[in-house]
């Protein structure tokens, strides 16, 4: 008798990789602050099992992304301008050190990719159409995937990994809200990624040239302009 053969399910991501599959879903932009996520539409959406979506929501609550409220569920933070004015306190203070940091000791392959983004930054800035470009939310996200890089590419170089713990909360938090969520008109919005774009290639050229001084002032001065100008847009 001709044994039936049944197909077999594809493993079910676990742990760490449940982990980065809900917080990738989560950064992507399509769930906004304050929106209530069920713990089976995610496992669904992820092709996960729900254990393991549990346990991502509750890692991804004690980084502070996600919040939980009492006899109502789990959502995605509602940041405020005290959240961001704070974050960018804290950033001012780190980076600019783990900037100073990686001239000293980055890799050849380190250096070659925070070069690498900052020419695709400084390509998307000279696009002639880039406020219709950002009115895509797959173009905002491309955009705040670049950033988040240049600087985890940072703070991975600095060798600091609890530094680089705390910069993966701080640099998401702002990030989602400045790229992904900020209701701020396209045409304005696009007026910011020139300077960024600027600043980005300051850094990587004091990196790239090993000069730690150098490098810690053009992250200071970047991480300050952002923090100013973000701040000042919440207020408009």
């Amino acid at each position: 008798m001709r044994r039936l053969m049944l197909p077999t399910k594809a493993p079910q991501p676990a742990g760490d990789d449940a982990y980065s599959e809900v917080r990738s879903f989560l950064l992507d932009g399509d769930v906004q602050p304050g929106q209530r996520l069920s713990h089976r539409l995610l496992a669904k959406e992820l092709n996960l099992s729900r254990s393991p979506v549990r346990e991502a929501l509750l890692r991804l609550e004690a980084e502070g992304l996600i919040e939980h409220r009492p006899q109502s569920g789990v959502y995605l933070r509602e940041i405020s301008s005290r959240d961001l004015r704070e974050l960018y306190e804290i950033r001012e203070i780190l980076e600019p050190h783990a900037a100073e940091q990686a001239a000293r000791l980055a890799t050849a392959s380190q250096r070659g990719r925070l070069a690498k983004i900052c020419d695709e930054v400084t390509a998307i800035a000279s696009r002639p159409d880039l406020a219709e470009w950002l009115t895509k939310a797959s173009h905002r996200r491309q955009l705040s995937n670049l950033d988040r890089e240049f600087h985890a590419v940072i703070l991975t170089a600095a060798g600091n990994r609890i530094a680089r713990q705390f910069f993966e909360t701080a640099q998401v938090l702002s990030l989602v809200f400045f790229w992904n969520h900020m209701q701020v008109p396209t045409n304005r919005l696009a007026k910011r990624v020139t300077p960024t774009a600027k600043q980005h290639r300051r850094i990587e050229q004091a990196i790239r040239k090993e000069d730690p001084a150098a490098a810690r002032r053009a992250m200071k001065a970047h991480i300050a302009g952002m923090s100013r100008r973000i701040l000042a847009g919440l207020s408009e």
